[in-house]
């Protein structure tokens, strides 16, 4: 047989291995660290769904189970969700039909896990079992002053978190003259812990939802084009920045 003829004769078996050698999947990612029964709820907490994320195949990402009907009637995008699937950071993927991202849910504290969607508002997932009391903020931790800030380090204005109880069951704030105009728009007349997030309420009703940072601060969600961080402080902050903001 000529030299070609062998080559040829080469390539064509190497071709016929390859064929006839499955086809290997790509690993799935572990299911078993997150799969639980979670709470989905608004950023509010009067529209809740209760899911369970399961470990079980489902296609290429794993099953999740939970009262359609109830859930899209509370929360509307639940009617889309088929499946879940973990993703980078320990971060929960809600998906529907042929994988497309519903929703993506990031690792916060005490076992809940937040989303933003866009035009929709902030939800969140918590994990009961993971809810440790003694690893979240108690009212006593924010009894105080706190300055507040666009830009770390450059307070726009200082807050009195009181210990006075108010009607809703929440604690009273006052704010220091000289405030950010935005700030004073809002006008924040109390404060509140909810589910691990710190919650401003206006004398409307109206909310601002701040959540925990590492540093021991707090910053508002979703950030949106108007960043709001809070710091403890022992003193009124000095010179305080001069603001032209149009809100929160």
């Amino acid at each position: 047989m000529r030299p070609i003829a062998l080559i040829a004769a080469a390539v064509t078996a190497a071709l016929a291995l390859l064929a006839a050698a499955p086809v290997q999947a790509q690993d799935k990612p572990d299911p078993t660290q997150l799969a639980a029964a979670y709470q989905l709820a608004n950023a509010d907490g009067d529209r809740v769904c209760a899911m369970t994320l399961k470990p079980d195949a489902a296609g290429a990402a794993f099953a999740v189970s939970f009262d359609k009907a109830a859930c899209a009637d509370a929360i509307a995008f639940t009617g889309d969700v088929t499946a879940w699937t973990p993703g980078p950071g320990d971060s929960i993927r809600l998906l529907g039909a042929k994988g497309v991202l519903i929703a993506e849910f990031t690792e916060g504290v005490g076992g809940n896990w937040e989303a933003l969607r866009e035009g929709d508002g902030v939800y969140f997932l918590t994990n009961p079992s993971l809810a440790d009391p003694a690893k979240q903020a108690q009212p006593a931790d924010l009894f105080g002053s706190w300055n507040a800030a666009r830009t770390a380090g450059k307070p726009v204005c200082r807050m009195e978190f009181k210990q006075d109880v108010t009607d809703d069951g929440g604690y009273q704030l006052a704010l220091a003259p000289d405030c950010d105009a935005g700030i004073v728009r809002f006008g924040p007349v109390s404060w509140r812990l909810e589910r691990g997030d710190l919650v401003l309420a206006s004398a409307k009703g109206e909310t601002l939802r701040f959540a925990l940072q590492e540093e021991g601060g707090w910053a508002k969600v979703p950030e949106s084009n108007r960043p709001l961080l809070l710091t403890r402080t022992d003193a009124p902050p000095e010179d305080p920045a001069p603001s032209v903001g149009t809100g929160p």
